[in-house]
């Protein structure tokens, strides 16, 4: 993973399903700054040309498939979900090999993202350990009823799939103790985008001074 010399660099950011993260990252990205988005990184875990999608295969059998040979993403999530120990199966066979693009995507993209700072969108950010090698951590934030409604309209879940899945995250009041940005998502999307703005301003500041600031979790 990223060396601790080279943190200063790295933002994450991170927050519950639905919390506005991909607005957020839009916006970043439309406005010069690279944008590392775990979530894509894990679909190329489970591309059958890399070594992890048959690890994955051999650990959760050949029912998660598509008759085309492909991961059925829907039915792998509704079993890792559902148990927490086949999620932390799945997560032992990707978050190493994620963090690994993380490290390669970060090399590429610095010296040409504004300010030399890169964002690393993840959901897992904190569980996965990841924050440990960012200057900063921004966490987005919504009701959990909301994120709920939110959660089966964007995704076609039923009820129980969608709180499988948010229960399988941080609480979000362990998230926010790790947060030096929060970025509340509870009104519209230019709402969110004036917050992100206020949030570069400070960043850019703080950057000047040398480093960012971190907390120390």
């Amino acid at each position: 993973m990223i060396s601790k010399d080279k943190k200063s660099g790295l933002v994450g950011l991170t927050g519950g399903i639905a919390s506005g993260k991909s607005t957020v990252l839009k916006y970043l990205s439309e406005n010069g700054y690279a944008v590392i988005d775990a979530d894509k990184l894990g679909h190329r875990v489970l591309d059958p040309v890399n070594p992890g999608f048959q690890k994955v295969v051999e650990t959760f059998g050949k029912e998660i498939l598509h008759p085309d040979g492909t991961v059925n993403r829907q039915v792998l999530g509704r079993i890792v979900f559902a148990d927490p120990r086949r999620l932390m199966q799945l997560n032992e066979i990707s978050h190493p090999m994620i963090a690994e693009m993380i490290e390669n995507e970060y090399e590429k993209l610095v010296s040409n993202s504004v300010n030399k700072i890169v964002f690393l969108e993840a959901a897992l950010l904190i569980e996965a350990n990841w924050h440990k090698v960012c200057g900063q951590i921004w966490v987005g934030t919504l009701d959990p009823a909301e994120a709920m409604k939110r959660l089966k309209e964007r995704d076609g879940l039923s009820k129980a799939d969608a709180r499988s899945r948010i229960d399988s995250q941080l609480a979000p009041e362990e998230r926010l103790a790790y947060a030096d940005v929060v970025l509340k998502n509870d009104g519209l999307p230019k709402d969110l985008v004036f917050q992100t703005q206020l949030a570069l301003q400070q960043l850019k500041q703080v950057k000047t001074g040398g480093s960012l600031a971190k907390k120390n979790n």
